[in-house]
């Protein structure tokens, strides 16, 4: 990843959130994410809505194995898959859960998610939100580029929501072996939930209710 969780985290302080706001937690995506929508299991994640394409390349994350992208596992399986990070649980397209597939499958190693105490956001780093058009050529180009790259700013949100879209964060065993998967999941008030991967999420659900 670009930057640290900590260096992501001091950004946001100075340059998103707003006075007397409190960051709660922050991560950022790590690997593939799958999704349910409906009775449609897809993995990795297929975009359903407009989505930004940032300027960055693509990571060189190992695909899923072919049992779960074909779909040949039953339940929760897929989290003992280590190419999948994040798995979206929704009824229809429009839900939030699968609004952060979207993201962080556009986003990959550079979308971020930021909590606070009164916001939940998706954010990447303004220099890699979205690919820069072709500069005209010659030296007015290179310097209309370089003017646009002073106007960007830290942080671009590409979503976010009052604190209260998330009904709950819990820690979830998933799996079927003796040592389980340990996700962090995001319930949301539309009833849709977005699972990020997360072995020590017991204690993150702790540092998040304690910073809220």
């Amino acid at each position: 990843m670009p930057k640290s969780r900590e260096k992501l985290a001091g950004i946001a302080q100075r340059h998103w959130l707003g006075e007397g706001e409190r960051l709660a937690w922050v991560a950022g995506g790590r690997g593939h994410v799958g999704s349910t929508v409906g009775a449609v299991r897809t993995a990795p994640h297929r975009v359903v809505h407009d989505v930004p394409s940032p300027a960055a390349p693509e990571p060189a994350w190992p695909l899923p194995t072919r049992a779960v992208s074909e779909n040949r596992v039953h339940n929760d399986e897929w989290a003992h898959d280590p190419a999948i990070w994040g798995w979206a649980h929704a009824q229809h397209p429009d839900q939030a859960a699968v609004r952060c597939a979207d993201l962080f499958t556009a986003g990959r190693d550079e979308c971020w998610l930021l909590v606070t105490d009164r916001r939940v956001g998706l954010v990447v780093e303004g220099e890699v939100a979205v690919a820069p058009e072709p500069a005209a050529g010659g030296l007015l180009g290179r310097v209309r580029a370089l003017g646009q790259s002073r106007d960007v700013p830290p942080l671009v949100t590409w979503w976010e929501a009052p604190r209260s879209v998330v009904r709950a964060f819990t820690p979830v065993p998933l799996g079927r072996h003796v040592r389980p998967e340990w996700f962090l999941r995001l319930e949301f008030a539309d009833g849709s939930a977005f699972d990020l991967r997360d072995e020590q999420a017991e204690q993150t659900v702790r540092t998040i209710h304690a910073n809220l």
